[in-house]
């Protein structure tokens, strides 16, 4: 009888704990107790490569592992590059997936074994991949982000230095100053490296509210841009309001997991574009008179924002104030 096969990778600095999960097609999923299969691999280039010959001939459904500050990277990308589908997902929602099955216990093994199962339950999408040129956009962006706040962060000590330190805070800004101006050249030089990525930029662009910033962390950090509907995009970036009612009791709507750094970044164009662009100030008027809250008021403009963006770049048309 047929098989499905779901794996879990639990990543560490060091090793992957693996766990595999099977069951008959039909079969109705049930927690497990223990994997089918389970072995540690360490995580480097050589224990990869082991861990991917052993899960090609495994023939898995889905293969779910969490964000972990960059150490899943490499197991994922080898992964995708091996044409599995591998799929990285919040480890919020992986925490809450395993309170409600009342998976307390927490080892390595067992964290591999909680995500074969997430994978056989939510399957997660396989979506699409970054470029090579798309990922180094990101991590130009990511850099410029850290020294943009190292620079506000130095500016505020400015302000109460001593004379002695003043000096040595204004050679540091300066010198700050400088690399975030040479990021930007790099920036735009990669927006403009291949032609997909030189068209997205420019019609993301297109749209008020968008600078050269938020169009590279677009490009960048969004390459699922134009290929989901506007609820696939709005879920995928975190801005789409979750219920939480309860009996008769209508709770407040909320938001949570997402891309954070790309959330946080689309804040401040969603500030602009409610001065700059009609269509968002519009909107954000009428929430305003139906008494809404900042807060509610700017995660709804910023998920606005991101359908019109997503609506753009599918149609391959830039920004027109009718549309």
């Amino acid at each position: 009888m047929k098989r499905t096969i779901w794996i879990g990778i639990d990543v560490a600095k060091d090793k992957l704990d693996v766990a595999v999960k099977k069951t008959e097609v039909g079969q109705h999923p049930a927690p497990p107790k223990r994997a089918q299969e389970a072995w540690i691999s360490s995580n480097t280039d050589k224990g990869v490569a082991e861990l991917i010959k052993r899960v090609q001939a495994l023939e898995p459904d889905r293969i779910v592992m969490e964000a972990t500050g960059g150490y899943e990277q490499r197991v994922f990308l080898a992964l995708r590059a091996a044409g599995l589908p591998a799929v990285i997902v919040p480890p919020g929602a992986v925490r809450s997936f395993a309170e409600g099955i009342g998976r307390k216990a927490k080892t390595d093994r067992i964290d591999a074994l909680v995500l074969a199962y997430f994978a056989e339950v939510r399957q997660p999408e396989v979506l699409p991949l970054p470029t090579e040129n798309q990922r180094r956009v990101t991590e130009l962006g990511g850099l410029r982000s850290d020294l943009v706040a190292t620079r506000t962060a130095y500016k505020n000590r400015l302000e109460h230095a001593s004379r002695e330190n003043r000096a040595r805070i204004e050679r540091l800004l300066e010198a700050v100053q400088a690399e975030i101006d040479e990021l930007d050249k790099e920036l735009a030089k990669a927006l403009e490296a291949t032609p997909e990525d030189a068209a997205k930029a420019a019609l993301v662009r297109s749209v008020p509210g968008i600078g050269p910033v938020n169009a590279a962390a677009l490009v960048g950090g969004l390459p699922e841009l134009g290929k989901l509907h506007r609820r696939q995009i709005s879920s995928l970036l975190g801005v789409a309001p979750m219920n939480k009612d309860s009996g008769k009791g209508e709770r407040k709507r909320f938001v949570r997991d997402g891309r954070r750094a790309l959330r946080s970044l689309l804040h401040m164009a969603a500030l602009s574009a409610r001065t700059h662009n009609p269509a968002i100030r519009a909107f954000a008027q009428r929430l305003e008179a139906a008494g809404k809250p900042f807060h509610t008021i700017m995660t709804a403009c910023i998920r606005k924002l991101v359908v019109i963006l997503n609506a753009i770049v599918a149609s391959g048309t830039p920004w027109s104030p009718m549309a």
